[in-house]
């Protein structure tokens, strides 16, 4: 009886001292024990969707309260779009011009940051453009040098004077009506 007794008691020991050296985490007031790198994961990646669920709803409610703005901020409903349908991943697939333009339609469209989806999705939008700024500017030199080349490649126009007649009969052959003289010498070839 005390062997079973002394078995007990280390068991019990035992049972305390494992409960005792789990690692305990405190998050939002609830005690959590034994957290492990695999569920400090699940929890991070769950935290983000709901971060990116309050982005999505916020600014869907946005868009809501006011309904013109979809036609009047492409840009914003484009970010709109592509949190709802894809996801975080998607905004961040766009191309910085149109996070820059969608960042200062919203910041024009939102007078009251409370809700807190909309402020996460301002501060991301701003950290995305700052840190893409290099490729903004290397995407308007490569957009600046096509213009160029086009510009270059086209044979000059060639322009000049004319009398108002002359005018007049070109603008008539514009409207599928033919200059007299032209007029003319097509009926001589013909006939």
């Amino acid at each position: 009886m005390i062997n079973d007794l002394k078995t007990q008691l280390g068991s019990s020991l035992k049972t305390m001292r494992r409960l005792l050296e789990r690692p305990i985490s405190v998050k939002q007031g609830t005690l959590t024990l034994g957290v492990t790198a695999s569920n400090q994961r699940a929890q991070a990646r769950d935290e983000e969707r709901e971060r990116v669920r309050r982005m999505r709803r916020d600014l869907y409610t946005l868009m809501q309260q006011h309904p013109d703005s979809r036609h009047l901020m492409r840009h914003l409903d484009m970010v709109e779009r592509c949190l709802r349908r894809e996801g975080y991943a998607a905004v961040e697939a766009l191309p910085v011009r149109v996070i820059t333009k969608a960042l200062a339609q919203l910041e024009t469209i939102v007078w009251d940051w409370t809700p807190t989806g909309l402020a996460e999705l301002r501060s991301r939008l701003a950290v995305m453009v700052k840190d893409r700024q290099v490729e903004a500017e290397q995407e308007a030199a490569s957009t600046a040098a096509a213009e160029l080349d086009m510009a270059t490649q086209h044979s000059a126009a060639d322009v000049s004077e004319v009398d108002h007649a002359t005018f007049e009969e070109m603008e008539r052959s514009w409207i599928g009506q033919m200059p007299e003289g032209a007029a003319k010498a097509q009926a001589d070839a013909k006939g």
